[in-house]
């Protein structure tokens, strides 16, 4: 089979896909993938951002059993596979993962045909950690061979490279919109896919109680109370009366280190999105440094945050964060860092300052609040 009919075979597949079950969704989520043919591969795999497929394996697929492979890989995507892996065996994760999805699919009407995928009707129900605890403690015999044919002996769920976490999330959450303005079947959304979203975007800071300590350090205005969106009734912010509740110019800086993990940096951005969902202030601008002021992003009052992408990684100074106060006068800062540095010395100018400090319960704060979290 030559390059273009290999070519219009896959689309034929993508198609197929973009028309079935939960198009919207998966129509994101594939048009935002890359795709690869790799002869080096036995069979197919993903990292949840690119898909590698064999050619020589796909032209031996019926089109139902492409069609069962395209989607496999899509959900490893879709179920955020890659980030949920944390400290957990890769190999076992790998086999759980397949057997959830191959489960699934088999449920929703697909057929893998004459492939030997993972599949174990029994597991029906259980989600991929459950799978993977019974794996782990070998409540279920491990598989002796790869998912998508005898002796391929590997997995087809490969790691993220450093800075793509925030990137699959990002597409995942597009795709979900995607799928709830068309209106598809909920089942899709609602079992499994935002819980995982939750877990990665949900904020664990109670910022509505320390902004409200901000506004009460800020004595030269007079402060009223009300709700600062209403996406979020049961929150009520002091604010500047002329202002509408909301803070005048918030500076968040993001230590972006060496020592700080990606797992952070993905908190990070949670943080910063309840923030500006919430509270909207009316000039939010992210700082990020190490030993220097690496990356500084304004956001308006009218512009969308949905992520920050990294710049940086080397050592960590505090010095630069003082002197961009003390420039800037921001009505409030806040500090994501995980201080493995030197203190910084007390701007000239007076602000509330939040320092929210990552996996370092030990750490101190020559003035303003400290708030530790674990990620």
């Amino acid at each position: 089979m030559d390059t273009q009919t290999l070519q219009k075979e896959l689309d034929r597949t993508k198609i197929s896909v973009f028309l079935g079950k939960n198009s919207a969704f998966f129509g994101s989520l594939a048009c935002s993938m890359e795709f690869s043919w790799d002869e080096s591969i036995p069979t197919a795999q993903t990292n949840g951002k690119r898909i590698l497929w064999n050619p020589q394996w796909f032209q031996t697929l019926t089109k139902d059993e492409r069609i069962f492979v395209y989607l496999h890989e899509l959900w490893h995507a879709a179920r955020l596979h890659p980030l949920r892996l944390s400290s957990r065996n890769p190999e076992l994760w790998n086999i759980a993962c397949d057997y959830k999805i191959n489960g699934d699919l088999v449920d929703m009407g697909y057929s893998f045909g004459s492939l030997t995928p993972y599949y174990e009707p029994s597991l029906a129900g259980l989600s991929e950690d459950e799978i993977y605890e019974k794996l782990a403690s070998n409540d279920i015999p491990k598989p002796k061979d790869g998912w998508m044919g005898e002796g391929t002996g590997e997995g087809d769920l490969t790691a993220l490279e450093d800075g793509e976490d925030h990137d699959l999330l990002s597409r995942v959450v597009q795709a979900t919109q995607q799928a709830k303005a068309s209106q598809e079947e909920a089942g899709l959304v609602t079992g499994g896919i935002e819980e995982y979203l939750d877990t990665f975007l949900t904020p664990i800071i109670p910022w509505q109680t320390l902004l409200h300590r901000f506004f009460t350090d800020l004595v030269d205005e007079d402060v009223s109370w009300s709700r600062p969106n209403r996406r979020y009734q049961d929150i009520y912010l002091p604010g500047k009366t002329k202002d509408e509740s909301r803070l005048e110019h918030l500076c968040y800086y993001m230590d972006v280190s060496g020592s700080v993990s990606m797992e952070d940096i993905q908190r990070f951005n949670s943080e910063v999105k309840f923030i500006k969902d919430a509270y909207n202030p009316e000039k939010l601008t992210l700082v990020q440094f190490d030993t220097q002021i690496t990356e500084e992003t304004v956001i308006e009052e009218h512009e969308q945050f949905e992520k920050i992408r990294v710049v940086g990684r080397g050592g960590t100074w505090l010095e630069p964060v003082r002197e961009h106060i003390e420039k800037h006068k921001p009505t409030a800062a806040i500090i994501f860092s995980d201080l493995h540095c030197l203190p910084m010395s007390k701007p000239s100018i007076d602000i509330p300052i939040i320092w929210v400090v990552v996996n370092n319960s030990e750490a101190t704060v020559p003035f303003g609040q400290k708030v530790h979290i674990n990620v």
